[in-house]
């Protein structure tokens, strides 16, 4: 499934974004939509982060480049 950011821009695994609420930069590492429907996926902490290990919602998130 695709996921979006918060600009409706589609993420892709590997791709740098921005964390909207502090302005942190890392890359994408992984995405677990499975069984979601394309709100939750949207909506859901569902994307982890190489750098930080962190789980967010791609609505949280800005892609980069």
């Amino acid at each position: 499934m695709k996921i979006y950011d918060r600009n409706r821009n589609v993420l892709n695994l590997g791709q740098r974004v921005m964390i909207a609420a502090t302005g942190a930069v890392d890359c994408l590492k992984e995405a677990r939509t499975d069984n979601m429907t394309p709100y939750q996926a949207e909506h859901e902490k569902c994307v982890l982060l190489a750098n930080t290990q962190e789980r967010y919602a791609p609505i949280e998130l800005i892609r980069l480049g």
